[in-house]
């Protein structure tokens, strides 16, 4: 099972009827999204209120498909808006939430984005008819863990001996017989992180790419469930992996506080 860089999954996740932020040029703003600069409407099944100037591609239920426009006017979001996608950053290490290329936080995030242990993580969020619903993660878990028999070997999983920062290890067994080397080294291999409940259920599973560079990529999914109806895709470098439980209470923090009675 393969996926796309997040940042490239985030932008095809949510491209269609997308809504740019008050920070972006684009005139065609939905004001009826905005209330006091903020983005409302129904996250996984609560009222929410999302600063503007740290989400990006808001989309809606409904919303129309890309290249497309709403026949007629725009609908008025309120409360019962269903928000079916959107992204922002969040610096792990102390909770900060982006706020654009024009916001207080501009020059740090510039200056720290690009490190190889970059403290910004960007996350992804699928909820409302995008939803995977309840076992959604330990259902992904399980279609790449359990390899069939017909799959690529690089896409084949085993799991390692050692668990590795508290977390289950699986990678691609045996040998390229091309190339003699590993497929664990091959370009599009990578390891893949598991962390079970007492049921044996998969609540966090993350991917991380095995290739020597800068930023190895990793993709961290969990959801919210029972407090919301959502999916969260988090991206970060391999770098900051030991990090991953702080990372994923920071990010549920941060989806949790845009709650319409957690709002400024």
């Amino acid at each position: 099972m393969t996926y796309l860089p997040l940042c490239l999954l985030i932008s095809i996740a949510v491209l269609t009827g997308c809504l740019p932020t008050a920070n972006q040029a684009d005139t065609t703003v939905d004001d009826s999204t905005i209330k006091q600069n903020t983005v409302i409407g129904d996250l996984g099944g609560v009222p929410v209120e999302i600063p503007t100037d740290s989400v990006r591609l808001v989309e809606y239920n409904g919303n129309p498909d890309w290249g497309e426009s709403f026949e007629g006017a725009v609908p008025e979001r309120t409360y019962e808006s269903k928000i079916n996608s959107f992204g922002f950053d969040v610096r792990y290490t102390d909770g900060a939430l982006y706020d654009g290329f024009v916001g207080e936080l501009a020059d740090e995030y510039e200056a720290q984005k690009n490190l190889s242990d970059s403290p910004w993580v960007s996350v992804g969020v699928n909820s409302g008819d995008r939803y995977y619903g309840a076992g959604g993660i330990d259902r992904i878990g399980k279609g790449t863990i359990n390899a069939r028999p017909n799959e690529i070997p690089v896409y084949i999983y085993k799991k390692l001996p050692d668990s590795q920062y508290g977390l289950e290890v699986y990678a691609p067994p045996g040998t390229d017989p091309k190339t003699n080397t590993p497929w664990r080294e091959d370009d599009y291999a990578e390891d893949v992180f598991i962390q079970r409940d007492d049921n044996g259920i998969i609540t966090t599973y993350i991917e991380c790419s095995n290739r020597d560079v800068e930023q190895p990529p990793c993709r961290h999914y969990f959801d919210l469930e029972p407090d919301m109806g959502l999916d969260v895709y988090v991206g970060y470098s391999r770098y900051v992996l030991k990090d991953w439980q702080q990372i994923e209470q920071v990010v549920r923090k941060a989806l949790l506080d845009f709650r319409k009675e957690n709002a400024n």
